[in-house]
């Protein structure tokens, strides 16, 4: 009786620490190595928490910046993107104009380079696209159309819709609209 109550302890304890080797190599071995790819390529970022990645830091940036007097001057901007995200704007300025962070275990790589954008989307287009992650979880509430789809199925939606934006096209629409 005894031998089978080690043995069954003994399994447990060995299916409770696989499981723990587990969650360590996806919740963190899985992201640094992807991490240590992008360092190589010379892209660095803020260093990320072990389950958090580097959320507490953009939380904190935000209150930071929420509780800083703000200067109304009464003009408008185009410029909103540092009052809605501000910690992309702190580590733009601290890493450079490209670099990565982790939300979780999800890297992002934050380029704002326009040149670099325009020549990274030249050369691998078809492999950019949402993550898969956002299309299982948003696919059910919007469907297969251009917010969603990938590759050659949004090209061709893409294909089918921008013609009605060409500057020609809005300005007959809003002819015959302006008659009505």
């Amino acid at each position: 009786m005894e031998g089978i109550q080690i043995f069954v302890c003994s399994w447990v304890v060995a299916c409770l620490s696989g499981f723990c080797v587990y969650l360590y190599h996806v919740l963190w071995l899985r992201t640094e190595k992807l991490r240590e790819k992008l360092r190589k390529q010379g892209f660095r970022g803020p260093p990320p928490s072990f389950l958090c990645g580097n959320f507490l830091e953009m939380k904190r940036i935000e209150s930071m910046v929420a509780m800083s007097p703000r200067k109304q001057d009464g003009c408008l901007t185009d410029d909103y993107a540092p009052s809605l995200f501000p910690y992309l704007e702190l580590w733009r300025k601290e890493y450079g104009s490209a670099f990565m962070f982790t939300t979780g275990n999800v890297q992002h790589l934050y380029i704002s380079d326009p040149n670099l954008v325009k020549e990274i989307s030249l050369c691998k287009s078809w492999d950019l696209g949402k993550p898969s992650y956002v299309i299982e979880q948003l696919g059910p509430l919007l469907g297969r159309g251009v917010t969603l789809s990938n590759g050659h199925l949004w090209a061709h939606q893409r294909k089918l819709i921008a013609s009605e934006f060409f500057m020609d096209k809005v300005k007959v629409n809003l002819n015959s609209y302006s008659f009505n």
